[in-house]
């Protein structure tokens, strides 16, 4: 191949020809892969190599974003560290006092471990740190611990900042996590800004519900926990949320609650690095602090993904609450809770299409409840794999496509990288924001700076549209 047809593929960005020849760019000291979506340089500056070796023969280094070098090695042997190395810690996080025992374990430099770490969790290895202690806390207080002796368990050398943590974390102090046991109300502190009306747009976007309930200043969700409906009741105050449970263990509630109001989400660290971005910085001072709601567990998420492919927002949500009344169990307070895979895999495709579903979306919906419930997708045990090999496995399900899976990414499992880099709205809204239309190329290009935060991102451009009186799939 010729040099200027190796450039002209380069521009393209073309995914096809990654493995047959690098791109080096000698103005940055880099070489790529073909499909790299950084700015492309001009012809004088790039020189074109076979192999990974001769570009480093040359004075080059591999690319951060593409990770050229991954790409040669095999994608696959950098899901299995990583996915080696987060179980070493989720399985004992005392073990691992900082950094430095995370690189010891992975046998990789700390430079290495923050790409590794953002490239499958979604989260620099300290936030993934801080986030399995944090669980691994609350699992030790459900099983009678008392919180110095779980801090200790956990790793936490510091009393201060473990209760900060955790209360950033769930929304209570330790002792009043533990005293969950035989609850039936409990409050979770809300962050200074919190924005309440978020969680209320998305859990009201069907004013008919049969599910869920929203008034000014709360909501009421029926929800399936432990294979039988219950209720979860959450009202907003200043700077707390009461929340009551009927029908559930509080812990399981505190869970559902939790991914509920985006607790779970800190965008603080997003909003200090774009806040000045010419294209995302004025939409984030007036979104400050937005957070992204998130279903109480990942299969309605997935649920909804597939609901609403290919249709309005209206003809989703209608047929949303056509499923749930027709197949979701009823609580005692009226509403139904949204049926779990369980009820949806027992189902054939001409029952759904009697609810108006079309023949592909009705298989597509039980194909998939039927690999949730069998061994082929633990959609619980997603968030503990590399987001590549998690992404393999949900799009292995027959009718699931890239928008489907980063949906489900962002608002079931909480990555906080996910890029629908062909959703239609996200594209409006960026031509909103810029005055042109991006194809689903530019859309990549455009948002590529904003890794490792391109849920916020995304999200951002999706709460726009909201504020505009529009609608898209994505809430």
């Amino acid at each position: 191949m010729r040099d200027d047809r190796r450039y002209q593929h380069f521009l393209d960005r073309d995914p096809a020809y990654d493995g047959k020849f690098l791109t080096g760019v000698l103005s940055t000291g880099i070489y790529c892969l073909p499909s790299c979506p950084a700015r492309r340089p001009k012809r004088e500056n790039v020189r074109f190599f076979r192999t990974p070796e001769e570009a480093r023969r040359s004075g080059l280094r591999p690319c951060r974003r593409c990770h050229p070098d991954w790409f040669y090695r095999g994608e696959e042997w950098y899901e299995n560290l990583f996915e080696r190395t987060a179980a070493c810690v989720r399985g004992n996080p005392a073990a691992f006092p900082d950094i430095a025992a995370i690189c010891r374990t992975a046998g990789i430099s700390r430079t290495a471990l923050n790409d590794l770490f953002r490239e499958h969790a979604h989260e620099s290895p300290a936030a993934f740190l801080r986030r399995v202690r944090i669980e691994h806390v609350c699992r030790l207080l459900k099983d009678g611990a008392k919180p110095g002796d779980a801090a200790e368990g956990a790793g936490f050398e510091s009393t201060s900042a473990f209760h900060q943590q955790f209360l950033i974390r769930t929304g209570m102090t330790p002792g009043g996590f533990a005293g969950l046991r035989n609850a039936r109300e409990f409050a979770l502190r809300l962050p200074s800004g919190y924005r309440i009306q978020d969680v209320l747009d998305f859990y009201g976007r069907d004013p008919e519900s049969v599910s869920e309930q929203v008034s000014a200043n709360g909501l009421r969700k029926a929800l399936m926990i432990d294979g039988e409906p219950a209720l979860i009741e959450i009202s907003f105050g200043a700077e707390a949320a009461s929340v009551h449970v009927d029908g559930a263990s509080a812990f399981r509630a505190h869970h559902a609650a939790v991914r509920m109001l985006g607790l779970e989400w800190d965008a603080s660290g997003f909003e200090r690095q774009f806040g000045e971005d010419p294209l995302l910085g004025a939409l984030l001072k007036r979104q400050r602090g937005l957070r992204i709601p998130m279903t109480p567990e990942p299969w309605e998420a997935l649920a909804w993904a597939i609901v609403g492919q290919q249709i309005s927002v209206k003809a989703a949500v209608a047929l949303r609450r056509e499923l749930i009344l027709a197949f979701g169990r009823r609580h005692a307070s009226g509403l139904r809770a949204h049926p779990d895979a369980n009820a949806v895999a027992r189902l054939d495709a001409d029952t759904l299409r009697r609810l108006k579903f079309s023949r592909s979306k009705a298989e597509y919906l039980i194909a998939a409840a039927q690999a949730v419930i069998g061994s082929d997708l633990d959609l619980l045990k997603l968030r503990e794999l590399s987001a590549k090999h998690a992404a393999r496995l949900i799009g292995g399900v027959r009718g699931v496509g890239p928008w489907t899976i980063q949906y489900v990414f962002l608002r079931g499992l909480g990555f906080a990288d996910c890029l629908p880099a062909g959703d239609a709205g996200l594209a409006r809204g960026l031509e909103r924001l810029n005055g042109e239309r991006p194809g689903e190329p530019e859309v990549r290009e455009k948002m590529s700076r904003f890794a490792p935060y391109r849920s916020f991102a995304t999200y951002h451009v999706w709460a726009s549209l909201k504020a505009n009186g529009e609608s898209t799939n994505a809430f």
